[in-house]
């Protein structure tokens, strides 16, 4: 236990001393902060706006334009805490692959450490990381959308929320270093690096909502974990602040505005249950987990 917690540690210090790790591995949640801020977060404003002049009546037309900011800023946090759940720990796991290639990893092996150890204290490592940054991103965001005028989450909700942090964080480290054990350079890695964190943003539908994809496109991202992790945390996000914006609206209307944001994902004629998307995401952890484990045991038997 003692060498799993200090190997654990060691791999924290190792990303949290190299600065530059630390900012690329938020540079897509920035990036996606600026697209929001400056082009795509007005164009959504507008639209709620539209969809509650033309269905809602009679309406408070300053309230609707607050209230829609605020479920759109919710809708933005959900977004960026998966996108940080993906890139923080696809950054954390590349000490894993900078070990390797500096021969570190050889020098761990020849260590009396069972190899499982070594494996689950860099997953470790990254599911720390990743749940630190997600916290400290969801802490900050909400100081900021509560001293702009909006409404705090209950505790059910943050409880929620905190839970699929820990989720998402979990199954992506999980997927990253299954994904770390065919690389080996350092530089490949960052290469990955690069690609993961410019399609992490689309495959989530952040970049762009459900709606305004391509049908074959949108089909084929309902079968990929991080647009169910996204979604799920947007449910959770966006629920209090979707029943303030749409007061007195059609339920078909919620119901296609969800749609068209992510809020819900339809698959064939039905709407998935958050309970099936929780199922998927864990399920793909654990084929990942199951997969790193056969691999992890066939290297083993030929390294000997």
């Amino acid at each position: 236990m003692n060498q799993y917690i200090n190997l654990t540690k060691r791999n924290c210090m190792v990303f949290l001393r190299d600065r530059g790790a630390v900012f690329f591995s938020m540079l897509t949640m920035l990036i996606v902060l600026m697209l929001m801020g400056i082009f795509l977060g007005n164009m959504n404003e507008e639209n709620i706006v539209n969809l509650l002049k033309e269905y809602g009546g009679v309406r408070d037309a300053l309230a609707d334009e607050e209230n829609a900011k605020h479920l759109v800023q919710y809708w933005t946090l959900a977004g960026i805490l998966v996108v940080n759940a993906v890139t923080v720990t696809l950054t954390v796991t590349g000490n894993m692959v900078t070990d390797l290639h500096e021969g570190k990893l050889a020098s761990l092996y020849s260590a009396p450490v069972s190899r499982s150890v070594i494996a689950l204290a860099y997953i470790t490592s990254s599911v720390f990381i990743g749940t630190l940054m997600c916290v400290l991103t969801l802490g900050i965001a909400l100081c900021y959308i509560v001293g702009t005028g909006g409404e705090m989450l209950d505790y059910e909700m943050l409880g929620k929320i905190l839970l699929l942090i820990i989720l998402n964080v979990c199954i992506f480290a999980v997927i990253m270093y299954l994904a770390a054990l065919f690389v080996k350079s350092s530089s490949a890695w960052n290469g990955i690096g690069t690609v993961v964190g410019t399609l992490v943003g689309f495959v989530g539908a952040i970049y762009l909502p459900m709606g305004n994809l391509p049908e074959g496109v949108a089909a084929v991202l309902k079968y990929i974990p991080i647009l169910h992790g996204t979604t799920l945390m947007r449910s959770a996000c966006c629920k209090a602040a979707l029943s303030r914006t749409f007061t007195d609206v059609p339920a078909e209307l919620i119901a296609e505005y969800k749609e068209y944001m992510g809020i819900q994902i339809k698959m064939g004629e039905e709407f998935v249950s958050e309970t099936f998307q929780a199922l998927f995401l864990a399920g793909c952890g654990i084929i990942a987990f199951i997969a790193i484990i056969v691999i992890q045991r066939k290297r083993n038997i030929s390294d000997r």
